[in-house]
């Protein structure tokens, strides 16, 4: 019988800062249930075992050695080996989850509940997959690369960011600046995934928006070459590639980022407006840890 989520005891065996406010660590678990690309896991930032007895002074409903509640990190990698379990999980520090979980280093304890949410489905055989990464959105995306190609499949990567201090990348050249993408970081190159870099100010890469130099792909591809898009990041840029994907007929799926306090849908705090024809008024609220947090774009960003 496959295993269920649950929640495990694990351990730091890697740790890396990725640039500026990013950082990188893999858990090894003993042991983890079956999991795909765009699931997520929540992560229990403080010392696994420590009581959650909140400070008279806390503002943020911190306990003694770190937040109460969990933390959620998309799943951005996933290897068996050696009897055992690792994932990889990419945070940028926001907060005091976030802090906490960055100062990790290699040995230390992480308790982590999971694997929690839907995930991204595969593709049409034949189909191209073009993957899209904002900022910290990066996780999933990487995976799902990594899933595909796998499998199979041929795929194309766009990452962006505001600016080159800000890219959750390990470049290995300069990226091309006339929007060509090229073997030129390492999390996709490993598995000769073409990547495009964009940053908002034209530091690296592209300038520009990651969507304009989807939409560049989109106007200049072949007439009839069927395309599926994958994107997590900024909420602004999930609109924008669904309203992009919508006037080229192109399928997207999207991962959400919410906060959410237990990943389960007991707390309802995690809610995404979506499509519904089965709904008076054309629409209700889904509770991104359940139905999501891979959504079909035009659900959510649908006319």
């Amino acid at each position: 019988m496959t295993e269920q989520r649950g929640i495990f005891d694990g351990q730091v065996v890697h740790r890396r800062d990725v640039c500026a406010d990013h950082f990188e660590l893999t858990l090894r678990l003993p042991r983890f249930a079956d999991a795909v690309p765009g699931q997520f896991v929540q992560v229990l930032c403080r010392a696994p075992g420590n009581g959650a007895r909140v400070t008279p002074t806390s503002q943020s409903g911190a306990v003694d050695d770190g937040p109460m509640l969990r933390r959620p990190f998309s799943i951005g990698g996933l290897r068996r080996r050696d009897g055992g379990t690792e994932i990889d999980l990419l945070g940028r520090v926001v907060g005091p989850g976030t802090e906490w979980l960055g100062r990790r280093k290699v040995g230390d304890g992480v308790n982590v509940l999971g694997p929690l949410g839907s995930g991204f489905s595969m593709p049409p055989v034949g189909a191209v997959a073009l993957l899209v990464a904002g900022g910290v959105g990066l996780p999933p995306i990487r995976w799902m690369g990594e899933y595909l190609k796998k499998n199979g499949y041929f795929c194309v990567a766009w990452v962006g960011a505001r600016h080159r201090g800000l890219l959750p990348v390990t470049l290995r050249s300069e990226p091309d600046r006339s929007g060509k993408a090229t073997l030129c970081a390492e999390e996709f190159s490993r598995d000769e995934i073409p990547v495009c870099i964009t940053t908002d100010d034209g530091s690296c890469g592209t300038s520009g928006r990651v969507t304009d130099a989807l939409a560049d792909f989109f106007s200049s591809a072949p007439a009839g070459r069927r395309c599926v898009v994958y994107a997590c990041g900024p909420e602004a840029m999930l609109r924008a590639t669904a309203e992009l994907c919508r006037g080229y007929d192109v399928p997207c799926e999207l991962a959400m980022e919410r906060v959410m306090a237990c990943g389960m849908g007991t707390c309802q705090s995690c809610v995404v407006r979506v499509r519904d024809d089965a709904s008076e008024s054309g629409w209700r609220y889904a509770l991104c840890c359940r139905e999501g947090p891979v959504f079909d774009g035009r659900r959510v960003f649908g006319p």
